[in-house]
């Protein structure tokens, strides 16, 4: 077994907090040359052959908390195309649970209908739900349906305390990569922020670490759901499971080592940029895949920082989709089977910042 960095550095953390080796750890880190710059990159991508991204970290510990409450289904939530909703949807079968997603419309994409349909094909209950704001509804509906079964509900993207311990984790790897002379260490670190986890535990990661990093989070949602209210709440909160459990995480320095950025939004979650188009364009061009809603919005964010920095891009698209069946649009509700058949996103531009 190959033990996280966190549980070594912390046995008291070790026998207090349950653990799953889910993914494959460390994940490689590399220099790249995008556009006539240098950078880093921590390729998160490939948490997993199976299907990887910056979700497994963190059901590697939420899972493990679902076991050990003896869960017989996972509850979860998202948009349509949820990289998280489709990591827990796998990762829960292969471990015994069943999966109930409720999951709301965001613009189409031919790579948010392959995760849709792959959610679908593994055999997940999907439900339908017409907007965020009707998500508490949709979601407390679900666990009375399944009120036998022990279901433990999992917030959006994993990102509560134990799902943070994924990334304190990471940030440690990433320390441990340093010390070793795999990369130097970075002023700044750039990673894509949604529902926060990532950043929030990465910042007590390297806090822990003493490294000397920032990180500048790239929000792709609305204000709504990232904002310093909501950062501040999940550092402190996760750096008080920690310090319960033993571990000296200190918030406030952690905290301070957070730059939300906002200037890559455009139209909102889930609609394309030309900025973010042509970033993902650079990057392809090195064989570095990205998606419209995440990871190329933060690598436009990226690309904005001047050259002469020691700058490390944290990857977190999964480099791997599980195979998707068409007819599995058939297991969707009536809802998602209209809105896959719908013309899909419109090419990137006449963006509107302000609709967010």
């Amino acid at each position: 077994m190959n033990e996280r960095p966190l549980l070594r550095r912390y046995p008291t953390l070790r026998s207090l907090t349950p653990w799953l080796e889910l993914a494959s750890l460390p994940t490689l880190v590399d220099r790249l040359a995008i556009d006539g710059r240098e950078l880093w990159i921590k390729r998160d991508d490939l948490t997993s052959a199976e299907y990887g991204g910056n979700k497994l970290r963190k059901l590697e510990f939420i899972l493990a908390e679902a076991q050990r409450r003896h869960a017989k289904r996972i509850i979860t939530v998202g948009a349509s195309g949820s990289h998280h909703a489709l990591a827990t949807t796998l990762f829960a079968k292969k471990l015994g649970m069943e999966a109930t997603l409720v999951l709301f419309p965001q613009p189409l994409t031919p790579h948010v209908r392959e995760v849709l349909l792959a959610a679908a094909t593994l055999g997940a209950e999907v439900r339908f739900t017409g907007r965020l704001a009707t998500v508490p509804t949709a979601l407390a509906a679900a666990r009375i349906a399944h009120w036998n079964e022990r279901a433990f509900v999992v917030p959006p993207g994993g990102s509560d305390p134990t799902g943070c311990l994924g990334y304190v984790n990471a940030g440690l790897e990433l320390a441990e990569q340093i010390e070793s002379g795999l990369l130097p260490e970075p002023e700044i670190i750039v990673a894509a922020a949604g529902t926060l986890g990532t950043a929030a535990g990465l910042a007590i990661g390297i806090s822990l670490a003493g490294l000397r990093s920032h990180i500048r989070a790239t929000r792709i949602t609305s204000r709504v759901i990232t904002n310093d209210r909501v950062l501040r709440k999940l550092i402190a909160d996760t750096a008080s499971l920690l310090q319960n459990r033993g571990v000296p995480a200190d918030a406030h320095d952690a905290i301070a080592r957070v730059h939300l950025s906002h200037d890559q939004i455009g139209a909102g979650y889930g609609v394309r940029t030309e900025a973010g188009a042509a970033a993902a364009a650079s990057f392809e061009k090195i064989g570095i895949e990205t998606d419209s809603t995440y990871s190329e919005k933060a690598a436009a964010d990226l690309l904005t920082i001047p050259p002469g920095r020691t700058v490390l891009f944290w990857h977190t698209l999964s480099a791997v989709t599980p195979p998707c069946d068409a007819d599995a649009i058939t297991l969707l509700p009536p809802q998602f089977q209209r809105y896959l058949e719908s013309p899909v996103e419109p090419p990137a531009g006449n963006t509107n910042p302000n609709n967010v």
